[in-house]
């Protein structure tokens, strides 16, 4: 499997056959920087703002799941469970769905803008989870430290921190060293790549979990 970071909580995962799923495509110019342009066959969206939703930067013909759901899509398992994207049950910014996804036996889990703490959420409805992508910036998600309980909850092999402050964003959000500082330097592996490939091999190698920093 291989996942590459498109910027924001936007991510391409493909399996090893090639199909493509695409995480929350987002509007550039309301983030801040350019959303490259790629094709994909299944576009997941958590919420409907528009720096998560932006279908108008995916190529192809594309199924989009923009609602709970629990489905099967060449051979790929796809679950959205509803969630909250604020701390205060949706009243603030409505509701969220973390998408569970199983390729090529490695079970990922994208949060997309979880804003409720980890003892809020019904973490049975992602168990277990092999790679956990999960915002790390604050003010409109958890924060780093919220985070961190959430990677402690679910013990997942891999963390792809995402939906944090980098050069060009235009949301006053914290960057990544916040996150980083819950952790070991030994667990932190900065990759310095848009992208990474895992495979079912690698999991469950290590005692704990492994952050893996993608660029941009």
């Amino acid at each position: 499997m291989e996942i590459k970071w498109l910027g924001h909580s936007c991510f391409e995962i493909k399996d090893n056959k090639g199909t493509v799923i695409m995480t929350d495509p987002f509007n550039g110019d309301m983030v801040g920087y350019k959303m490259p342009e790629v094709k994909a066959d299944v576009v997941t969206v958590s919420h409907g703002h528009h720096d998560h939703n932006c279908l108008g930067n995916v190529r192809g013909s594309f199924t989009v799941i923009d609602k709970p759901c629990k489905m099967l899509f060449n051979g790929i398992n796809i679950q959205g469970s509803e969630c909250f994207h604020d701390n205060e049950k949706g009243s603030l910014r409505g509701k969220n769905i973390a998408f569970s996804f199983i390729v090529d036996g490695i079970r990922v889990c994208h949060m997309g803008d979880i804003g409720e703490t980890c003892r809020d959420f019904d973490l049975a409805s992602v168990e277990p989870v092999d790679v956990l992508l999960i915002p790390v910036g604050g003010k409109y998600t958890v924060n780093a430290a919220e985070a961190k309980n959430y990677v402690d909850a679910l013990s997942p092999s891999y963390v792809i921190p995402m939906h944090y402050n980098i050069s060009g964003c235009n949301f006053e959000i914290d960057g990544i060293d916040k996150f980083l500082d819950f952790f070991r330097k030994e667990d932190i592996i900065f990759t310095h790549s848009n992208k990474i490939n895992i495979e079912k091999e690698d999991l469950h190698k290590n005692l704990t979990a492994k952050i893996l920093v993608l660029d941009k």
